[in-house]
């Protein structure tokens, strides 16, 4: 025993003894080392979730949102080399340095870059789709209200355009043309997997965006996919694309902790000198030579007199209203997010304010916002995820078009000799003609532009909206190949619309009960419920085939509720402006309405040594929107690609990085922007007759009524050369779509005055896109990326109900034209011998004449819609600064202006409304060669009647922004405590250039490309500071 004793004492006392040899000897910490260095992306920003691993071995290290990294190299390691990797750039190996300082490329077309897809991810070498990514960091920074907006110029093929600059507005987006003529036309938008509503839910604002609701800074990627075989999945809302948003989500590595602020200004973009409104002197000189054509006077001296007596004018005061109406509103956002996690649990909430007013009088837009996601691995085959963001935004938008509260159409019609404030700076209204008279100039009842002043103090227009998106998420590994997702998510949205209109002047000015309150209020639901399996499967031993399947279950239903109420007769005082001041009551109204989906999805792909893929998609749709004899359809889509560049023939040659053709065809729907009730027959009370309640028939019952169904063809090619300094994208894609919701008229005696709704009609949409991005220069301090894109599309109808054209404002839908084609009077110009105008009477151009009346519409050849459209992206990055900027530009297009015919009337309205000095250049025997006839006060040729004179070329270049970034050096970052910071100066819509010398607007005018004297689009100049933590 003693000796069994002494010899574990013996052995202790070793292991003691070689314990603290080995701890004090040096060897083991000369073996084991960190290296330190920094991952930038092209502009020279730090590139946070960055992965650094030591080629051969598990050692890893993630970036941090400076940028910097510290990668520990094990004991006794024999590597050499570190590789580099990120979602959406090129891998990027290196041998170990002490200090690496890394520059990833934007993986343009490497076949193993990951992109998002439909209902989920995928490699790039699996898609055989079109489709195209923009990163949440190309966004970010720029000063605008909707992620939508920034996606200006971003995509080929994705038109995006604002009618209307306001803060907070709304935007058209058409992808791949117009596919519809009583349907939405506008893409599917889906929000982290889940259905999301987009464009403007309110019902008495000028204009709003669903979308501002979601704060850019937020968001991962956008991706947008455009033809069958990447949209079918979404079935029978695909049919005009779907433009998926991946918000930011944590991960795994060290807190992080982010703050992005910066302020600005904004003012009007455009401003066109060669067609504006006159001064008090311009306006005389033309007013006095329309006086005495018109025969109400014979010289200069007595036209003046028939101006003050006749017509008020006073030559003393010369008002400037774009002066008075336009200015140069603030702009501020704060952003500050906290991410981080490790391999288990990832985190990341952020939390923002934004700030914007506009360059009109009374507009702003006002937005808080909060984020949170959360990802957990309970184990190694179970894992959850959840994620909410809300907003609540407060917005305040003039009013548009020929309303005469409408602050824009002040400039161009209010007089110059009108005067907003009196002498002692008092409001200017009311006048001789108001019962008890008055000295202003704007009168009370009569039919006139209101003092915009007045009813940007006075009166008060609100849209107050809460906004929320929520998902929760779990995935279990069945086997290590087979895996269920299940996914619930959720949006609420709520919408309070506010309208005061002032006792003492304007809308709300009556003779009794001055004063007037509307309000309206909306509440949407909508949920997402889906069910997915996914199973790979190597097919044979040496794994050159290889098979993904998803199988899917989705429901989803949409809840709209509502409620309008208005009032009048308020307290003769501007504090006292609720409803409940109101001493009568006027109407309250009450709805709602719903709709539901249930889908079955499958997608299948083949592959063969990743060169040869074979893709394969199916969706049945059961919607409630439809008649019952079609609730259900079935779509589908195949595709095929070819990865030219792992043959044999190609895989050696070092500078061919990727040569990938791609082909699809399918079928899929459009069910959205029509309404939920169309195929049942309805009835509506309200038609009270004798005081007893009365019902009529509303809507005639259709059982057959179904989608619009979108035929896809796609063929495309996409490359990247010299180490992928050099990618491409080419597209041609044909898409024809049958049963078009087409209203057709009834008989006036089966008592559906408004027609029945009925799958007539057919449309095609055609054409090509073309995309390229290279990196021309790529030095050890100096970078420069370019990027340039462009598309083109054909509009075709092919098929309307017994081939009658469809009328639509200053269009005509009709067989074999495009959708936006105009149809108006043909104006030839001014006969130069007398000063008439001059119109053709036929549409072969040949014949012309004077008289009006014998002018008959036709057919123009001119459309709304560009040829084409795209942008032109430059990035340029010499050590610690960055500059880039990004040009859009729309071409073979022209706009409308119907309001012309009241500020170019050549006399017919002088006196009442200001006109543009381009009347200046009116016709007289002096000066014959003009475009621009004979001023008469009497006008007895009509000139100003609606024609093909007020169409203007629509082309444009718009420099969409441009951004300076200097981002301070790490011994600088060291003395501050911070692990970033870079200050930026941006610049939005800096330069604007229209081809047309007399656009008298900006050319930026919406899908419809027709004035209707909206809020202008903003410059914004702005300065902000990036620190990381």
């Amino acid at each position: 025993m003693m000796s069994k004793r002494k010899n574990f004492a013996n052995l202790l006392v070793i292991v003691i003894m070689l314990g603290a040899v080995l701890a004090s000897h040096p060897t083991r910490a000369q073996q084991r080392h960190t290296i330190t260095g920094t991952v930038t992306d092209g502009t020279g920003q730090p590139v946070p979730g960055a992965t650094v691993q030591l080629k051969g071995t598990k050692a890893f290290a993630i970036v941090g949102a400076d940028g910097k990294f510290n990668l520990e190299i094990p004991a006794n390691s024999t590597a050499n080399e570190i590789i580099v990797k990120s979602l959406g750039f090129e891998p990027y190996t290196q041998k170990i340095e002490e200090h690496p300082q890394i520059h990833l490329t934007t993986n343009s077309g490497v076949l193993g870059e990951v992109v998002v897809v439909a209902y989920g991810t995928s490699q790039k070498k699996l898609v055989t789709g079109s489709l195209s990514s923009v990163s949440g960091t190309a966004i970010a920074d720029k000063p605008v209200t909707s992620p939508d907006k920034a996606l200006q110029g971003a995509v080929a093929g994705l038109q995006i355009t604002s009618a209307s600059g306001a803060p907070g507005s709304a935007t058209d987006v058409r992808l791949r043309g117009i596919g519809s003529i009583n349907a939405s036309s506008s893409p599917l938008w889906v929000i982290d997997g889940a259905i999301a509503n987009s464009g403007d839910l309110t019902n008495q604002t000028t204009t709003a965006n669903a979308l501002s609701t979601l704060n850019p800074d937020d968001i991962e990627s956008i991706t947008v996919l455009k033809d069958a075989s990447a949209t079918t999945l979404y079935g029978s809302r695909a049919a005009n694309g779907v433009i998926l948003v991946t918000t930011k989500k944590g991960k795994a590595g060290k807190s992080q902790i982010n703050f992005n602020g910066n302020w600005g200004a904004n003012s009007n973009a455009y401003w066109n000198k060669n067609n504006r409104p006159m001064t008090t002197p311009e306006y005389m000189k033309a007013f006095s030579q329309a006086i005495i054509n018109g025969g109400e006077a014979t010289s200069e001296e007595e036209a003046k007199t028939v101006m003050v007596e006749d017509y008020g004018l006073d030559s003393t005061v010369n008002t400037i209203w774009k002066d008075q109406v336009y200015q140069t509103g603030k702009q501020s956002q704060y952003n500050l997010s906290l991410s981080g996690g490790n391999e288990k649990t990832q985190y990341y909430a952020s939390g923002g304010y934004f700030n914007q007013e506009g360059a009109t009088i009374a507009s702003y837009f006002k937005r808080y916002n909060g984020a949170l996601s959360l990802n957990s691995k309970v184990t190694d085959r179970l894992s959850f995820s959840t994620n909410i963001n809300g907003s609540y935004a407060d917005q305040r938008t003039p009013s548009n078009g020929g309303y005469f509260a409408n602050p824009a159409g002040v400039i161009y019609f209010a007089l110059p000799w009108y005067s907003p404030r009196n002498a002692d700076g008092s409001f200017n209204y009311g006048s001789k003609n108001d019962a008890g008279g008055g000295n202003g100039n704007f009168p009370l009842i009569t039919g006139d532009n209101f003092n915009p002043l007045i009813i940007a103090a006075w009166d008060k227009n609100s849209t107050k909206s809460a906004n929320f998106r929520g998902a929760v998420s779990g995935e279990y590994k069945i086997l290590p190949n087979l895996k269920f997702t299940s996914r619930f998510s959720g949006e609420y949205l709520y919408l309070h619309e506010y309208k005061y209109y002032n006792p003492f002047y304007g809308d709300g000015y009556a003779a009794e009960n001055p004063g007037r309150v509307d309000i309206y209020n909306t509440r949407i639901f909508d949920w997402t419920f889906t069910n997915l399996l996914n199973y790979h499967a190597k097919l044979d031993d040496n794994n050159d085939f290889t098979l993904d399947l998803t199988l899917g279950q989705e429901s989803y239903k949409f809840n709209n509720s509502y409620d309008a109420s208005s009032a009048s007769g308020m307290p003769l005082n501007l504090k006292l402006t609720n409803a409940i001041n109101a001493a009568k009551p006027l109407s309250f109204t009450s709805g709602n309405a719903y709709n539901a989906t249930s889908s079955y999805l499958s997608n299948g792909i083949l592959s063969f040594r990743n060169k040869y893929v074979l893709t394969g998609s199916y969706r049945r749709d059961g919607s409630s929107v439809f008649g019952a004899n079609h609730r259900w359809g079935n779509f589908f889509s195949v595709g095929a690609s070819w990865n030219v560049n792992e043959e044999e023939f190609l895989k050696n040659i070092s500078w061919v990085n990727l040569v990938k053709l791609r082909a699809s065809y399918g079928e899929n729907g459009n069910s959205l922007g029509f309404g939920n009730y169309q195929a049942i027959g309805t009835y509506g009370y309200g038609y009270n007759y004798a005081g007893d309640v009365g019902s009529a028939p509303t809507n005639v019952k259709n059982d057959d009524l179904t989608w619009e169904k979108n035929k896809n063809f796609d063929i495309g090619v996409d490359w990247a050369l010299f180490d992928n300094r050099l990618s491409g994208t080419f597209d041609y894609y044909h898409r024809s779509t049958d049963n078009l919701l087409v209203t057709v008229p009834l008989s006036y005696t089966t008592g559906y005055s408004g027609g029945e709704l009925m799958n007539v009609g057919a449309m095609s949409n055609h054409g090509i896109e073309f995309s390229i991005s290279a990196i021309p220069v790529k030095t050890k301090d100096f970078t420069w990326n370019v990027s340039f894109n462009i598309a083109n599309n054909h509009n075709r109808v092919n098929k309307l109900y017994g081939g009658s054209p469809i009328a639509s404002g200053v269009f005509m839908i009709a067989e074999g034209h495009d959708v936006q084609e105009y149809y108006m009077r043909n104006w030839k110009g001014v006969d130069q011998a007398n000063g008439n105008p001059l119109w053709y009477t036929n549409g072969a151009d040949t014949a012309t004449t004077s008289t009006v009346s014998k002018v008959t519409k036709d057919f123009t050849g001119k459309s709304a819609s560009p040829k084409w459209f795209g942008g032109f992206s430059n990035t340029f990055t010499y050590k610690a600064f960055s500059l880039s900027g990004t040009l859009t530009y729309s071409l073979g297009n022209y706009l409308y202006d119907g309001y012309a015919t009241y500020y170019n009337s050549d006399g017919a309205y002088y006196g009442s409304e200001n006109q543009t000095n381009l009347q200046l250049q009116a016709w007289t025997p002096e000066h014959t060669n003009t475009i621009v006839p004979k001023a008469s006060t009497s006008n007895s040729t009509s000139s100003y009647a609606s024609s093909t004179r007020y169409l203007y070329k629509g082309d444009y270049f718009r420099l969409r922004n441009v951004q300076f970034t200097y981002t301070l050096p790490s011994s600088l970052l060291s003395k501050l405590r911070v692990a970033s910071a870079a200050v930026y100066v941006s610049a939005n819509n800096i330069w604007t250039f229209g081809t047309d010398k007399y656009l008298p607007f900006d050319p930026e005018q919406g899908i419809k490309n027709t004035a209707s004297f909206n809020a202008p689009a903003v410059k914004t100049v702005l300065g902000g500071v990036k620190i990381g933590f």
